[in-house]
Formats: structure tokens, C-alpha cells, sequence
């Protein structure tokens, strides 16, 4: 199992953190179906994202939820919040067995002024995201049931087929903003064109070139690996 010290190394943190805030990194492991934030928890933690695969969505007032994007490796997680908010607005479910390291929101305010190429990173991320959510917000209103449906499973296939986190039809229609009756019918399509197979409820994809074709924009979102010019270190953090 892999140590803090080599996820620090594997992704350069060492390049955004000064030594007491490396200091205070801890691992969160959660397993498939597991939250590692709720959204409306108190903002406690910064996450670094560091393995697995991960969906943000948010939840309506009528208990809908909306699918905001699917993560993979390497990313930050609660930067919103980390100066604007006191309660998480998102909620983070991991897909797969999935670790962060989290790093405590009152240490990294008590050491800002020491760490600015982590705010510099931080800031980069958030303005990539404002741009991911408004592709995402493009995909639930504007984009067929197919292409939502086509996306949500190009992001969450595995290699044999099979889907991670939920294939349940009533789960999928709140998080991709549709009707149930209408993703019913797009599934059959797919089902009847030999795209993928749907067999005691389980969706697995058969025909992985063709449903790319069909998905367009991903949920996927962007990677959020540093830039070289903040990777490389020039003196403190």
C-alpha cells in the first residue's frame, strides 16, 4: 500500500506545500459507493485526489441528483470552499477504491502567506472547473438523452465492459437530468444496435468505438496535474 511520502513524490506536492503543511497530510481510503465529502458537511479538509476514480454531483431540493463530472487522478477536491464557504456545496462519491490526502482547511489559512504556489495552483484549478461545470451544464440542457447517456457510460467503463458505480436506470435518469421513460427507450436503442447489453438490470458495454462516437463531450473532466512551470521548484513554496 502506498505511503503519503510516495503520493507526495508521484505527483509533485512537495512543489506546492511548504514542510508543515506536507506534515499534516493524512490518507482517506474509500471503497466503491463510499462519500468522501457530503455536501452540506462543515469544510474541514483539502483533498488532493491521488487514486481511483471519483463523480461530483449535486443534490435538488426535491432529492434529485444532477452528475457535475466524473474525476480521475490527480486532482483537488473542496477548493471552493476553502475561502468562500463553510459548508461543502458538492458531493464527492468515490467509484472504485479511491485515496486522497486530505490537509486541514485552518492549517492551510494560518500558512497561506507561506504557500503561494498553492493558491496559484488552487486558482487555475477553479477557473478550469468553472469552465468544465459550464460544459457540463451545456451536455443536461442542450445535448440529446443519448449523447448524456453516451458519456456518463464512456467515463465509467472499464476495460471488460462493465460500468462502475451505479447502472440502475432511476439513479442514472436524476444524473443525467432526464426522464426514466426516456432513458429506458435510449438504452433499448443501444441495446438493439449491439452497443451494450443490459441483462438482469447490469449494463455492460459491448461496442466501445461506437458509443465514443455517440458521446461528444465527456464528464470526464480535466486533468489537474501542475503545470511544469509550478512542478519545478525555485526555492520555498
Amino acid at each position: 500500500m502506498d505511503s503519503v511520502k510516495t503520493w507526495v513524490r508521484r505527483h509533485s506536492l512537495a512543489a506546492l506545500l511548504s514542510p508543515d503543511l506536507l506534515d499534516a497530510l493524512r490518507p482517506v481510503r474509500k471503497g466503491p459507493g463510499e462519500l468522501i465529502i457530503r455536501a452540506g458537511d462543515p469544510v474541514r479538509d483539502l483533498l488532493f485526489f491521488v487514486e481511483g476514480r471519483i463523480k461530483i454531483y449535486y443534490t435538488l431540493d426535491n432529492g434529485e441528483r444532477i452528475l457535475a463530472a466524473i474525476y480521475r487522478p490527480f486532482d483537488v477536491l473542496g477548493e471552493l470552499e476553502l475561502f468562500a464557504a463553510d459548508r461543502y456545496a458538492l458531493s464527492v462519491e468515490a467509484m472504485t477504491e479511491s485515496v486522497c490526502l486530505a490537509l486541514p482547511v485552518r492549517a492551510i489559512r494560518k500558512n497561506a502567506e507561506r504557500n503561494h504556489r498553492l493558491l496559484m495552483y488552487l486558482c487555475g484549478r477553479l477557473g478550469a472547473k468553472l469552465k468544465d461545470r459550464m460544459i457540463a451544464e451545456s451536455i443536461n440542457l442542450r445535448y440529446p438523452v443519448e449523447s448524456r447517456l453516451a458519456s456518463y457510460l464512456q467515463a465509467s467503463v472499464e476495460g471488460d465492459g462493465r460500468i462502475l458505480g451505479t447502472d440502475h436506470l432511476g439513479e442514472l435518469a436524476d444524473f443525467l437530468g432526464s426522464s426514466y421513460r426516456q432513458l429506458a427507450r435510449v438504452v433499448r436503442r443501444f441495446r438493439d444496435r449491439g452497443i451494450l447489453d443490459r441483462t438482469r438490470g447490469r449494463i455492460r458495454v459491448l461496442d466501445a468505438a461506437r458509443l465514443r462516437s455517440l458521446a461528444r463531450d465527456l464528464y470526464v473532466r480535466s486533468d489537474g496535474s501542475m503545470s511544469p512551470s509550478l512542478a519545478v521548484r525555485t526555492g520555498g513554496p
